[in-house]
């Protein structure tokens, strides 16, 4: 069981997380039936609020336990606690421990908050830390990933563990996030640090926690859903308990909103879809520039950047390719190509990706007016060329 950090009760300093897990326990300790009285709990419901309805219940509790002789049939004095107070250590602390089910004997709270949750076993953790094992990351940073779970079992108790699609995200797993109308995510293939295998979503589904009621939730998600219904505020003080973990293991936070993210690396100052554009170009066969919006490529002809879309569109086959950029490009490739030839005779013009070969005749004659179906081979030559970058993945870098 946590320690509580004071005292509870009449007098006591009343911190609302010792205050609500001195309840929890009264809560789920039942009291012996009486000649007045049914049997029952101590305490009805649990708030972290130290009202008469809890001075009452730890007065009773220790009418029954603490100030009565060792067979239980007379008042007696003891030296080792104070009436109507609970701290930690004393003979009344000792007593509700010794008293509740074994099934709540380590419970625990959050310092600051009031929700009460059974603590995670070691088995239950070494569950999380072998489905992790499974996923994929870098090795630098599954060492932070699994640093941070198991930071999170002994400061707290909790068996965090990674969410689906909370690992190493292929460029197609992230386009289905992307255009799924969810909103889980506004980065396209290859915009997120989850396609690198440097970033984790950590989550706390299994978590066991404790209604005001007493009675245990034990079907929650990994995003905390059933905990947000009622307690809003409680939630986020695990995911903030959650991001201090990770911090403390060496991994760096995401966006505020994006609670469950931790990521390998600071990206202050860093453009995702600039370092995008370096992966593919030293992974395909094109020249790639990237800003936030969209990208620019050469379409391998050399030469000038032309806007293609964006990472959504390109995986799409679907990049905003003008007829007339894609025409200028050609004939630009077919000019530099006769320069070449004339400086060095018997050299053969080899076609660009995605782009029938080169006609028959002069050197740096002007290719063939570019047409619809040209657009379409280099729609999905460009996909084609994020699919390397796909694969590629281990070379990609923040900087």
């Amino acid at each position: 069981m946590q320690l509580i950090s004071g005292t509870v009760g009449s007098g006591g300093a009343n911190a609302i997380n010792d205050v609500a897990l001195v309840q929890a326990i009264l809560v789920k300790t039942q009291r012996a039936a009486a000649t007045d009285r049914a049997a029952g709990p101590y305490l009805a419901s649990y708030d972290g609020s130290a009202g008469p309805g809890t001075l009452a219940a730890i007065a009773a509790f220790q009418a029954d336990h603490v100030f009565v002789t060792a067979n239980g049939l007379a008042v007696a004095p003891n030296p080792r606690a104070t009436a109507g107070q609970v701290a930690a250590g004393d003979a009344t602390w000792a007593k509700l421990l010794e008293k509740v089910p074994t099934e709540f004997a380590d419970m625990r709270v959050l310092i600051g908050g009031r929700t009460v949750y059974v603590a995670a076993t070691a088995a239950q953790l070494q569950a999380k830390l072998s489905a992790a094992a499974t996923m994929t990351f870098t090795n630098a940073f599954r060492t932070r990933v699994n640093a941070t779970i198991n930071r999170m079992h002994t400061d707290h108790g909790v068996a965090i563990g990674v969410c689906p699609q909370g690992d190493r995200r292929t460029f197609q797993a992230q386009y289905d996030l992307r255009t799924s109308g969810r909103g889980v995510t506004n980065a396209g293939p290859g915009e997120s640090n989850h396609n690198f295998g440097m970033a984790v979503d950590l989550g706390f589904q299994g978590l066991r926690w404790l209604q005001a009621t007493g009675s245990v939730v034990t079907n929650e998600t990994w995003w905390l859903h059933e905990l947000d219904k009622v307690r809003a505020a409680e939630s986020q003080r695990f995911w903030d308990a959650l991001r201090t973990a990770g911090i403390n293991s060496g991994a760096f936070r995401g966006p505020e909103a994006d609670r469950p993210h931790l990521q390998n690396w600071n990206d202050a100052g860093v453009s995702m879809a600039a370092r995008l554009a370096n992966l593919l170009t030293i992974s395909g066969t094109m020249r790639w520039e990237g800003r936030r919006g969209g990208y620019s490529c050469d379409l391998g002809l050399g030469g000038a950047l032309i806007p293609v879309g964006t990472a959504v569109q390109v995986w799409n086959r679907q990049a905003t390719i003008a007829l007339a950029d894609l025409q200028r490009l050609r004939t630009t490739a077919a000019q530099r190509a006769g320069a070449h030839a004339g400086a060095n005779p018997g050299a053969q013009p080899r076609a660009a990706p995605g782009q029938p070969p080169p006609r028959a005749g002069a050197a740096g004659a002007a290719p063939a007016p570019a047409t619809a179906a040209d657009v379409e081979a280099m729609q999905r030559e460009l996909r084609h060329q994020f699919e390397l970058a796909d694969a590629n993945w281990q070379n990609w870098t923040p900087r």
